[in-house]
């Protein structure tokens, strides 16, 4: 069986020689079936750049002695945010994160680090002494572990 680790480490090389790619998700699975996900820091990645590491892989592994399955993609816009890079990626937008403990939160991704990331969240509440509610902001810190998924709300 092919071991993820290569994999990893042909992409690694790649990425090396590409500025700002980076490795997104990287499986092998049954029969191996290898998947790669990669995107950028700051640009879509193009299908010239799919096709490059597509047989960027295949040439560092032998189909004479292990037969396999390669899809390469970039992640989409939808795809669920994993790293902190690809978080990064995404500051200034609406996001959807769902938490392990059930609860959805809608808000501006304000910023990610290698610990967690903060969220702005708007509710309607009613200030002390007010007649209705207001719009206010709430700033809420993550850990990435708390977190279940994330996703860029598309907006349409």
């Amino acid at each position: 069986m092919i071991e993820i680790r290569d994999i990893e480490a042909l992409v690694a090389s790649f990425i090396a020689e590409h500025e700002g790619y980076f490795l997104v998700r990287a499986e092998v699975k049954s029969a191996n079936r290898i998947e790669v996900e990669v995107d950028h820091d700051t640009d879509p990645v193009d299908i010239d750049t799919i096709v490059a590491l597509t047989k960027h892989i295949e040439e560092g592994l032998d189909r004479e002695k292990e037969d396999f399955e390669l899809e390469v993609s970039s992640a989409g816009l939808t795809t669920p945010l994993h790293g902190v890079r690809r978080y990064r990626k995404f500051i200034g937008k609406e996001l959807e994160v769902l938490l392990k403990r059930g609860v959805k939160e809608k808000g501006i991704l304000l910023s990610a680090d290698e610990e967690g990331f903060v969220l702005e969240v708007t509710r309607m509440e009613k200030p002390e002494g007010a007649r209705r509610k207001q719009a206010v902001a709430h700033q809420l810190p993550f850990k990435y572990d708390e977190v279940k998924s994330a996703t860029y709300l598309l907006k349409v």
